[in-house]
């Protein structure tokens, strides 16, 4: 795969560098993952870069954004910055 991924929102079980603003490299996209909590089943994301959650749970899609490789350019460094700040708005 090695698409990359920007976090837009973190769930309480995520490790701490899977936080809002950071980029991942997506390791496999996973459809019709159940969710273990009883909701819809659906797509989610393994990373390279950070620790496997377990062989029955990944990352929830919803809560990250495909980017497009290489560095940002400034545009999209300042979207990233934006919604970095404001996630630690509402703590």
């Amino acid at each position: 795969m090695d698409d990359l991924a920007l976090c837009i929102s973190r769930h309480e079980r995520y490790p701490p560098e899977v936080r809002p603003g950071a980029v991942l490299t997506v390791r496999a996209v996973l459809v019709d993952m159940p969710d273990l909590a009883g909701g819809q089943a659906g797509t989610a994301l393994n990373f390279r870069d950070v620790p496997d959650l377990g062989p029955r749970a990944a990352y929830c899609a919803r809560r990250f954004r495909k980017i497009t490789p290489g560095a940002p350019d400034s545009f999209d460094a300042e979207v990233i910055d934006l919604m970095a700040d404001a996630t630690r708005v509402g703590r």
